[in-house]
């Protein structure tokens, strides 16, 4: 297949999250089986080792190592004719996360082709994600869309709100709240699923199931923005600290698109979001935790941080209250 878009697709590795590297690589070549222009992708990393949160247990592992088995990974996508550009983070560089580097990915790269895509260390780009996104681009053009969002279909979520973006096979099957369920049902959002199976749902579509959505309604996992709509300012707001960003340049989008904005949501193709993905937090100082559960598994660090964020998320629209800043997490943190 030969690609008439250019893509970047973004995705912000923490030092803990090694683990999950080689299989996120391997989902991506998943994705490029069938790509002739391959130099038509770039692929963006950046590599966060700073412990401005989370400290590297070194009688575990090395950063040394951690680092070579990472640069081992990209060497994988670079082989093939893919450029990969890598951002490192350090202790000297300010706090940097998932909010910043998903407004920055956008920002820098929005005008270095036709679409953006939001990556994630424990998430799996299904084999059919760049010939749909060609596929749906076209039939966008010709109807003078251009600024728009694409989901492939989600495992069964927590509540009947996320229904229209639920996979066509998954949709009918039941949410049973016990941990049991969540943690081993294959259409629970939480349990892990492999690019193998992946692969073998998505192989019994025989043609797209397409739906659009005019309002919005997405995580960040495998979220395809066209650069047309990022250039129009829709983005993540710098008042966002961490948690909520894939909501608040929800809200940015539809703010600026109004009654035109465009989600297209692929029912019958699933990509897959290993929230719980056993290997998510590895060689964390002074925790045990590799599921990555919130909470006290996670830290008081985490519940002070994750609650600002969502403040400040509730204050980005028709509100002038003052947002809540890095120095205010410093100054909670130092009161535990």
């Amino acid at each position: 297949m030969i690609l008439k878009n250019k893509y970047t697709v973004g995705v912000l590795v923490m030092f803990y999250e090694i683990e999950m590297v080689e299989e996120y690589v391997t989902a991506c070549l998943n994705a490029l089986h069938t790509i002739k222009n391959t130099e038509n992708i770039t692929f963006h990393f950046c590599f966060n080792k700073s412990e401005h949160f989370e400290t590297i247990d070194t009688d575990k592992i090395s950063i040394i190592e951690i680092e070579s088995r990472f640069k081992e990974q990209l060497k994988r996508l670079s082989d093939i004719g893919c450029k990969v550009d890598l951002d490192i983070k350090t202790n000297d560089d300010p706090i940097y996360n998932i909010a910043a580097y998903r407004r920055d990915l956008n920002y820098n790269y929005c005008e270095k082709g036709d679409f953006v895509l939001w990556g994630e260390t424990d998430s799996l780009w299904p084999k059919e994600t760049f010939s749909t996104i060609e596929m749906i681009d076209e039939y966008a053009k010709n109807n003078n869309i251009n600024r728009y969002v694409l989901t492939f279909a989600y495992r069964k979520m927590w509540d009947a709100g996320w229904e229209p973006l639920e996979h066509v096979d998954m949709t009918n099957k039941p949410f049973i709240d016990t941990e049991e369920w969540a943690l081993t049902a294959p259409e629970s959002p939480k349990s892990y699923m492999t690019i193998k199976q992946m692969n073998e749902i998505n192989s019994r579509a025989e043609e797209l199931d397409i739906r659009i959505l005019n309002v919005p309604k997405f995580d960040g996992s495998c979220l395809v923005i066209s650069s047309d709509l990022i250039k129009s300012g829709a983005n993540i707001p710098h008042a966002l600290l961490c948690s909520g960003e894939d909501t608040s340049f929800a809200d940015m989008a539809k703010l600026i698109m109004k009654d035109k904005y465009t989600q297209f949501v692929i029912k019958n193709i699933l990509r897959v979001h290993n929230r719980r993905h056993p290997r998510k937090r590895y060689y964390i100082k002074d925790e045990n935790n590799p599921r990555g559960f919130c909470g006290d598994a996670k830290g008081d660090w985490w519940k002070i941080l994750e609650q600002i964020s969502k403040t400040n998320l509730h204050k980005l629209i028709n509100n002038q209250d003052k947002f809540y800043t890095f120095d205010d997490y410093k100054k909670e943190l130092k009161k535990l």
